[in-house]
């Protein structure tokens, strides 16, 4: 049964620590327990965007939704990169004693997943890429040169005004925007350079080959920031993935989209799920066969002595 989004579910923030920093995560009290799943989020943003998927999702799963290093709660680590998010997200489900995952990364955060994946490909169950890419187009944007020229004050009002046209589709709610243009300015502005250096530079191409896991990519049919021409190009990359446009809306999906989001992912795990379940029980159901087995031919052998 399709889990959906209620306002009795109660998110609850943790933390853990590795190797003396906090690393901070949403849950939900009272979570499912079809599986886990680790949200993972996008640039200059935190797990707070997740808030509809954790409480959406928890109806079957235990959803885990975790500050990357400098965002959110978490503390900050000294370098930064694709790889170095991956491995603290390896290391916060070690803390946590958690394996065999599922995880959903958005924009940068799918960047993440994938490496994640590529690197420990044994502990990850499945993927859900939202709006993400495995290397963005290498263009300068016209703004850049005139943010770079004009003073602090104002280039901070120009740079959210930019972000909310490029982030949103037209159609977005005022909710969606409200929530996602809180979490840019509540983010550390050299957590924003260096998230944004990150995707500038970040080439996953050879990794997105390799990966041998189911694989859902999800896009908006406005989004500007990574276009469906870019995961179209993902799907044709992972070899076990299938795409899906959501029609009508931008780069922020998770917050434009929340109920499809949900659904989609439910739909996409649940079989996931089922199928090592049914595994078991089979395995289970056949234990008592093998244990007459068992005795019926131990004591052929002892009438024979």
């Amino acid at each position: 049964m399709i889990g959906i989004e209620t306002s009795e579910t109660r998110i609850v923030r943790r933390s853990v620590r590795v190797d003396g920093r906090r690393i901070s995560y949403l849950t939900a009290e009272n979570p499912g327990t079809a599986g886990t799943i680790v949200l993972v989020h996008g640039s200059a943003v935190s797990a707070r965007c997740w808030t509809a998927q954790i409480r959406g999702l928890a109806t079957s799963l235990r959803v885990l939704a975790v500050d990357l290093p400098g965002h959110g709660e978490s503390d900050p680590i000294a370098g930064t990169s694709v790889g170095a998010y991956a491995d603290a997200v390896a290391e916060f489900l070690a803390a946590l004693g958690t394996a065999r995952v599922f995880v959903a990364g958005h924009s940068l955060g799918g960047a993440v997943a994938m490496a994640l994946a590529a690197r420990r490909p044994h502990e990850v169950r499945a993927l859900v890429l939202l709006s993400s890419c495995a290397k963005l187009a290498r263009t300068r944007s016209w703004a850049e040169p005139l943010l770079s020229c004009t003073p602090g004050p104002l280039r901070k009002v120009l740079f959210f005004m930019m972000a909310r046209r490029i982030l949103f589709a037209p159609g977005a709610s005022s909710l969606a925007v409200g929530l996602g243009m809180a979490e840019l300015v509540a983010c550390r502005a050299e957590c924003v350079l260096k998230d944004l250096q990150i995707a500038k530079t970040m080439d996953l191409t050879e990794q997105a080959r390799r990966l041998d896991v189911p694989t859902l990519i999800m896009c908006g049919s406005r989004d500007s920031v990574t276009p469906p021409a870019l995961s179209e190009r993902l799907r044709e990359l992972i070899p076990r993935s299938r795409l899906d446009i959501v029609e009508g809306t931008g780069h922020m999906l998770p917050l434009e989209s929340p109920e499809r989001v949900n659904r989609a992912i439910l739909d996409f795990v649940r079989p996931l799920g089922a199928r090592r379940q049914g595994y078991r029980g089979r395995r289970l159901a056949e234990a008592p066969v093998r244990s007459l087995l068992r005795r019926l031919l131990d004591g052929a052998r002892r009438s024979r002595t």
